[in-house]
């Protein structure tokens, strides 16, 4: 499974990403790593930490319900159900220096489904997401301000952008 639906969100959570994560004021978060293990840096913001991250102290971000309002949006318009949200977070990412592409990888060991959101059109267009499907033939999927994509679990990696930014919403769950 893999599809794409640039036309599910509301007025409503279209002002949110404009008017709370796409500014200053929005907080992002340096990591290590882009994907485990590549020591490629970039900016995040850990909306719901994966299952096996949260522990007792694990505190519930402020903005969740706004989160999972849009994963709701993209899934009733698709008809799709979900029981568990196994992870949400925004990915900030930019020109590193350092490499043009993550390393190709799921993002759970397990199946899952995945939704990405472009928030943003970013100014480098080929910063595409390329999901390599069961045939192994490589779906390039060009970022568009709103578009979402889905599919199954499915190897993948991002071009990161050479100019400008890419911010995109990720979703995985089941």
């Amino acid at each position: 499974m893999l599809f794409e639906d640039s036309n599910f969100l509301s007025e409503e959570s279209k002002n949110f990403i404009n008017n709370q994560i796409l500014t200053d004021e929005f907080p992002f978060y340096m990591n290590d790593h882009a994907v485990p293990g590549d020591n490629v840096k970039n900016m995040m913001h850990v909306v719901l930490a994966r299952v096996e991250d949260r522990d007792k102290n694990y505190r519930e971000n402020k903005f969740l319900s706004e989160f999972v309002k849009i994963l709701d949006e993209f899934c009733t318009k698709n008809k799709l159900l979900y029981s568990e949200i196994l992870r949400i977070a925004v990915n900030l990412t930019y020109y590193n220096g350092v490499k043009d592409i993550s390393p190709t990888h799921c993002d759970h060991d397990f199946e899952h489904n995945q939704l990405l959101i472009y928030l943003n059109d970013p100014l480098d267009k080929n910063s595409c997401t390329v999901v390599i499907n069961e045939q192994g033939s490589e779906i390039k999927i060009k970022p568009e301000k709103y578009k979402g994509v889905c599919f199954s679990r499915m190897p993948h990696y991002a071009s990161f952008p050479k100019i400008g930014e890419r911010y995109v919403l990720v979703y995985t769950f089941r």
